[in-house]
């Protein structure tokens, strides 16, 4: 079942607080640029993911919330294109990014991360799942689905065209960002976003060395998708979130 109003107090995962309020909540999927289209989710609390539609096939990355709106998401596919889903990358370990796994295993997709990625969703996912119901009580109790393909290091995709970046811990330790270099474009994932969020798994000491490595390797970027919160934006966001937890790291020294 997907719900469509949630009437939720959200306290720790996403750190925007709704007080008896219910929200119609949808799945939509926005062209960006070429073959890149943004998806906004906001069921239980807005995610913002991407697709790439190949030449021969789709990526998708960031698996979505749960089966349900891996499902929502195969729909509007299909309003856009006849190819085959052939991979989705996680792009952590938690629920928001990797949930829909088991709906993308079903339709013959191959579930992508990091080594590290599946590592921490084999030994931490019941908690992590635990950890989004506190603070979304109908978020559903997700099956572990692990990854099909990993990688030690840097993801490659479609020819080149999808390339991961670890620069280090962040929002969470295995956190990547995903780089898409024709269209110059970066995906921010959970590290890069409007506002600061949850910070219950960062690293905060390394989280701004990460974002100040990231700036350090000079990509050409026109474009930023932040993972959560409005989603497209100018590389600027690079900068106001590295801003978010730094002064966050400066007040709670004081």
């Amino acid at each position: 079942m997907i719900y469509k109003n949630i009437k939720v107090y959200f306290s720790s995962l996403c750190c925007i607080f709704f007080t008896s309020e219910s929200f119609s909540a949808e799945l939509s999927l926005k062209h960006l640029k070429g073959p890149l289209y943004v998806v906004e989710d906001d069921y239980f609390y807005k995610e913002n993911s991407m697709v790439y539609v190949g030449e021969k096939y789709i990526t998708i990355i960031g698996a979505t919330w749960t089966s349900d709106t891996a499902l929502l998401l195969d729909k509007e596919l299909k309003k856009i294109s006849k190819k085959p889903i052939k991979e989705v990358i996680n792009t952590n370990y938690h629920p928001d990014r990797a949930g829909g796994n088991d709906y993308w295993k079903k339709i013959g997709a191959k579930i992508i991360s990091t080594q590290m990625t599946y590592d921490l969703m084999k030994s931490d996912w019941d908690n992590s799942v635990e950890f989004t119901k506190k603070s979304i009580p109908d978020y559903p109790r997700m099956p572990l689905s692990l990854p099909d393909k990993v990688y030690k290091n840097d993801i490659v995709l479609q020819n080149g065209a999808i390339k991961s970046i670890y620069t280090g811990p962040s929002h969470t330790h295995d956190g990547i960002f995903v780089y898409f270099p024709k269209e110059e474009v970066l995906y921010g994932n959970c590290i890069i976003k409007e506002k600061l969020g949850n910070l219950s798994f960062a690293d905060v000491k390394e989280y701004p060395k990460t974002i100040e490595k990231l700036k350090n390797l000079n990509l050409k970027i026109t474009q930023v998708i932040g993972g959560h919160d409005g989603a497209i934006h100018g590389p600027e966001l690079i900068d106001s979130y590295k801003k978010l937890i730094d002064d966050h790291n400066k007040n709670n020294k004081e």
